[in-house]
């Protein structure tokens, strides 16, 4: 394994697990990072749920909040809420939460289930997407 590699895993062991999103709190997140800064008036407007109140909407995303995935601001009466960490970082924890749960804190079992994944069920136009991402990685010099 390499120094790099050894690093980033011990600094992945340290952190904190991801939270745990409900369904609800998912969609929330969702709508967030798809449409930025909303009060909870405007992602009660967003959201499939139509029987969901006002207040059950602020309660979503103040758990949201002390979850430390939004951050707020008082605008007024009211809160406007915004992403507090980017889709893909978040991605990032759960992958990193998979392969220290299942994987043991190894890397390659997850890489391999994901390279799987790939191959069999994305379309061939993601599959040159996810190609392309990966070619922009840094190349590990021979210093």
């Amino acid at each position: 394994m390499t120094t790099e590699l050894s690093r980033f895993l011990d600094g992945c062991r340290k952190r904190q697990p991801s939270p745990v999103l409900g369904g609800r709190e998912l969609e929330v997140m969702k709508i967030v990072w798809r449409e930025g800064a909303l009060s909870a008036q405007h992602v009660l407007q967003s959201i499939s749920d139509s029987t969901l109140s006002l207040s059950t909407m602020q309660s979503t995303l103040e758990r949201l909040h002390r979850k430390s995935l939004l951050h707020r601001q008082k605008s007024g009466r009211r809160y406007i809420y915004r992403a507090a960490v980017s889709r893909s970082v978040f991605i990032s924890q759960l992958m990193m939460d998979i392969a220290e749960t299942i994987g043991d804190g190894e890397m390659a079992p997850m890489v391999s289930g994901f390279v799987n994944y790939i191959d069999y069920e994305l379309p061939e136009s993601l599959t040159e997407e996810v190609r392309e991402i990966i070619g922009r990685l840094p190349k590990e010099s021979d210093d």
